[in-house]
């Protein structure tokens, strides 16, 4: 029955529901105790928060509440929900704000309320793109993690009704504009020609998850198992007993299809590809200045996957039971101008298993990642430093502005900068989109088994039907996407 109600709400409340008071009410909101962020106390935007897993806790949470308040907070699991509500009651109790936060299972109260100014999303990936659209359409600006899609069609979507609404979004990539500036160092040495003609890049992701078999039990009490499915099958919660990794990013809960283990499902995400993919492939398509959709075609040729799980021969895996996305990779995409850029698990050649490795034709070459850039043409800055505009032409408007720039947190400030200046900012939607769109093309070829060739401008794989097939998805009745 609950499934059901579940259901029949979505079928009735479309995303201008919001907008029409479907939900009740707004909460109230408090002038006193805001951090700086906006010139006064009246312009600190309302906040509200979607989705309220881990990074809640390690960036969202800390991050947007120096600029305002929170007034609503949702997740489909109620434990999450206390977690986030005691950070934010805490936050709010420092900063003398009012204690009362409202909570919600379903997304739509939030965008309900008049005082959300805007929405920071952090729910599951196969969410992303319908609450994009539905808080745009509510009149809310946006932060969304990455990836903000799961197929290219949700991408058109989200641009079309980005266009309508006149909304801010910023795409959670921060490596555009923290982790000490290293990698925006990087795609501006790249557009200084600092390496000479380039030849090749290597881009190292590290491999997804394997499992054993995932038996079928109940969902936790705490956790709505039919709205967390949203627009994907209605198929059997599957999770193991016993809690493997006691520590680190999955720390806390069993393997299994919901919580940090989603992710190696396609079903509900993209595996590496879109979750490190959707921070290094974008630096590298920003450093070559391949965001454009003018680029010319990719041929993208999986060399190298290995599967846990058999596929037939449309690109399906053949087993539910199971962490589905692939393990090992190296697949080579070429460019028109006859870059190659190799996107893999690990490349133990070259002596390192993440970051992204630009190499020239005279084979000078540099690495950087999260914790390092490293290689002759960066020693050599000392000398020769960049442009003193090089950073900032990488963004559609300069992003680059204030000593903080490269510091953690300046891409949630960026955020609110924009908020307020209705400038692009760093993380556009639209690059976001391109660069995304390659991501998704990568994954098919990989299910697919072999070559494909991806056209930007048409954003298809020209007459290859059954690479087509993948532009799209089928969406549960009463989650479908309707722009």
């Amino acid at each position: 029955m609950k499934n059901e109600a579940t259901r029949r709400g979505f079928l009735k409340a479309s995303a201008t529901t919001a907008a029409i008071g479907y939900f009740g009410a707004a909460t109230s909101r408090s002038t006193e105790g805001y951090t700086t962020g906006f010139r006064s106390v009246n312009e600190q935007p309302g906040i509200g928060f979607i989705g309220t897993g881990i990074r809640f806790h390690t960036y969202h949470g800390k991050q947007a509440l120096k600029h305002g308040p929170c007034m609503g907070i949702c997740d489909v699991d109620a434990i999450q929900v206390g977690r986030a509500l005691q950070v934010a009651v805490d936050h709010h109790r420092k900063q003398k704000r009012k204690l009362a936060i409202p909570t919600h299972e379903d997304y739509r109260h939030v965008l309900d309320n008049k005082d959300v100014d805007v929405v920071i999303i952090g729910a599951v990936d196969h969410w992303h793109s319908k609450i994009v659209i539905d808080a745009m359409r509510a009149g809310k600006d946006v932060y969304c993690e990455k990836p903000v899609t799961l197929t290219i069609r949700e991408g058109q979507q989200i641009l079309k009704v980005q266009k309508e609404t006149g909304r801010t979004v910023q795409v959670g990539t921060q490596q555009r504009t923290e982790f000490a500036k290293r990698f925006a160092t990087a795609a501006a040495m790249m557009r200084e020609n600092r390496i000479g003609d380039v030849k090749e890049l290597n881009i190292c992701l590290g491999g997804s998850r394997e499992s054993a078999v995932l038996p079928v039990t109940t969902p936790p009490k705490s956790l709505n198992w039919d709205l967390w499915l949203g627009q994907c099958p209605l198929v059997d919660y599957r999770a193991e007993s016993q809690i493997r990794d006691v520590t680190g990013w999955g720390a806390g809960y069993p393997f299994g299809r919901a919580h940090r283990y989603y992710r190696w499902f396609y079903e509900y995400s993209g595996g590496k590809l879109t979750d490190w993919g959707a921070h290094h492939v974008d630096i590298a398509m920003l450093a070559l200045n391949k965001l454009g959709s003018d680029i010319g075609k990719i041929t993208i040729d999986p060399q190298e996957v290995t599967h846990p799980v058999e596929f037939d021969e449309k690109g399906m895996p053949l087993s539910d039971d199971r962490f589905n996305c692939a393990t090992q990779f190296k697949v080579k995409c070429t460019f028109e101008d006859g870059i190659d850029m190799y996107v893999r698990d690990n490349a133990p050649e070259l002596g390192f298993d993440n970051g992204i490795m630009f190499t020239g034709k005279n084979k000078s070459r540099f690495l950087v990642n999260r914790g390092k850039i490293v290689g002759r043409p960066v020693e050599e800055l000392k000398n020769k430093p960049l442009a003193e505009d090089s950073i900032g032409k990488l963004y559609l408007d300069d992003a680059s502005e204030g000593d903080d720039f490269g510091n953690d947190g300046y891409h949630m400030k960026n955020f609110m900068d924009c908020v307020k200046s209705k400038k692009s900012p760093a993380s556009d939607l639209q690059s976001h989109h391109r660069m995304l769109n390659v991501c998704h093309a990568i994954n098919i070829a990989m299910r697919l088994n072999r070559k494909v060739v991806f056209d930007p401008s048409s954003e298809t794989f020209g007459d290859d039907e059954l690479a087509n097939s993948f532009i799209e998805r089928e969406q549960r009745e009463g989650y479908e996407i309707i722009v």
